[in-house]
């Protein structure tokens, strides 16, 4: 259904209609396979399964030096088996107990298609299509060059807060990402977090780390609280523009390999 449904929207847009099905770009696919990936499907085999979710969740406590029984051990344990539930209810469309990649975007281009909806009442119309990512970040992605390239792309714009009212479950989600990323607990993510848990964890580049950690708060001038985390998330998750700073909530420089 939702490759007809890509179909239609291309044969509107080809005669310069308004798509009727919201659908994700080849970037959108990009950061959120990256996502399924790295931090979920921990047996590689492309379907989540409730012991993914088991291995992830274990591994995150172990790695967070969360011991069992602690509080930070059982919330983690609490959230993951709300997550599990409200990931079913929502991405398992033939409900048999596993959300496999195509219901992964799926349940993304669901949210999407819900945020068109409310855009559109609002009165606001959908932004025209971004440049190709190779224009926007191209340099941030050369060897040996992301570094000081990628910090010199950083829009210079603030990064306003979207009040789509977004799911509880995602929500829940954005708060379990900064949890997860705020080790001292402090409400405050600082760099050092952000870099240790990212390349401890998942393996994600230290430099890379430090690199997305400088973009998010411009140099220094953002402090990356709760209300910011969930601003960068919300453009994680839903924005299709290369050069929204949420791009980088991960680590990750670049998402074209």
């Amino acid at each position: 259904m939702e490759t007809l449904k890509r179909v239609l929207d291309d044969v509107r847009e080809a005669f310069g209609m308004e798509p009727k099905y919201t659908k994700l770009s080849p970037f959108q696919e990009a950061k959120l396979l990256h996502e399924f990936r790295t931090f979920y499907d921990m047996n590689g085999d492309g379907r989540l399964q409730w012991k993914d979710f088991e291995m992830a969740r274990d591994y995150i406590c172990e790695k967070s030096g969360w011991k069992p029984k602690s509080s930070k051990w059982n919330a983690c344990r609490l959230l993951f088996a709300d997550l599990w539930r409200n990931l079913l209810d929502a991405a398992d469309g033939n409900i048999d107990g596993e959300v496999t990649k195509d219901e992964w975007l799926s349940l993304w281009t669901k949210i999407l298609r819900d945020k068109r909806a409310f855009d559109q009442g609002r009165g606001k119309k959908c932004p025209p299509k971004p440049p190709e990512i190779e224009e926007q970040l191209a340099p941030s992605i050369l060897p040996d060059k992301k570094e000081n390239a990628a910090a010199k792309e950083a829009p210079s714009k603030e990064v306003e807060a979207d009040d789509f009212p977004v799911p509880q479950w995602f929500e829940n989600y954005i708060e379990y990402k900064f949890s997860l990323l705020d080790r001292a607990g402090d409400g405050i993510l600082d760099k050092e977090e952000f870099e240790y848990t990212l390349n401890d964890a998942f393996n994600i580049s230290p430099k890379d780390c430090q690199t997305a950690f400088r973009l998010m708060t411009k140099n220094g001038e953002m402090t990356i609280d709760k209300k910011y985390f969930r601003t960068l998330a919300l453009q994680f998750y839903l924005s299709n523009d290369p050069s929204d700073l949420g791009n980088f909530i991960n680590g990750k420089l670049s998402y074209d390999d």
